[in-house]
């Protein structure tokens, strides 16, 4: 199956990631701007007509999607490795290389630009007039905290940690996400069942794994209506998803 629909999900990739310079169809690497590191949500030829220009809301999605490429590169590498399809062998590890590079790049841009912190080996990006924890709308002129789609601050909070996958290990910086744990809770607790009904309690679930505190992690987790999970709101997690991310978050001590 895998083999017979190869090119069929590489529609898929080269509409936002294309790696080959000699495709007709699709423009090369439509999202990325090379230059930042980071992606712009409308790419890089924009229609739109902010006076701040191009704008990322969502790191963490655009983080998940080159992971998913570079995943599914490595699958397709260990499918023509074995078929002997020489020249869609090397096309899969074109998909791969380019996804690790899209990911690894996009990280880097993550920790730059969207999660706002300080440290010993962290140098803040932004002035200490920007206090809070994470970006929520980046433009080429203009960082914000708030989200096209609602005004409370849990949603600037987590969409910067959707979806629950394991690239999260590489992306969420213990001292950043122990520093914006209480300020989730809090924002969470402020509005209540909108933070529950539209799954965003399970994303505090997984950051709060990620500060190290796994066990009180799973009650939480638990305690999530089963039904937020098979809706929209439950933001493409399972609880059989969120439990694994929980439980392989490594000891704070460990890092």
């Amino acid at each position: 199956w895998a083999a017979e629909n190869f090119d069929r999900v590489l529609l898929y990739i080269r509409d936002i990631a294309n790696p080959s310079v000699d495709d007709k169809y699709f423009p090369q690497f439509r999202q990325k701007d090379w230059f930042l590191g980071s992606s712009w949500a409308a790419g890089i030829v924009s229609a739109e007509n902010s006076p701040h220009g191009r704008n990322q809301e969502s790191s963490s999605e655009a983080i998940a999607a080159y992971e998913g490429i570079a995943l599914y590169g490595a699958a397709m590498v260990d499918v023509f490795s074995k078929s002997g399809h020489a020249a869609d062998l090397e096309l899969a590890k074109l998909v791969r290389d380019a996804g690790q590079l899209l990911t690894s790049t996009e990280l880097r841009a993550a920790n730059r630009y969207w999660h706002v912190w300080s440290s010993d080996d962290h140098v803040n990006t932004y002035p200490p007039a920007y206090t809070k924890p994470v970006v929520g709308m980046l433009y080429q002129t203009m960082a914000s905290f708030q989200t096209w789609f609602a005004p409370y601050a849990v949603v600037s909070y987590g969409i910067q940690l959707i979806p629950l996958t394991p690239i999260g290990e590489y992306r969420d910086d213990i001292t950043w996400a122990t520093e914006l744990y209480p300020l989730y809770e809090e924002s969470c607790e402020a509005v209540e069942d909108f933070c529950i009904d539209n799954g965003w309690s399970i994303l505090q679930a997984g950051l709060l794994a990620t500060t190290g505190k796994r066990k009180e992690a799973l009650e939480q987790a638990l305690e999530i209506p089963a039904k937020v999970y098979a809706t929209d709101g439950g933001i493409g997690n399972s609880p059989s998803n969120t439990i694994w991310y929980i439980a392989t978050r490594k000891p704070v001590t460990d890092r």
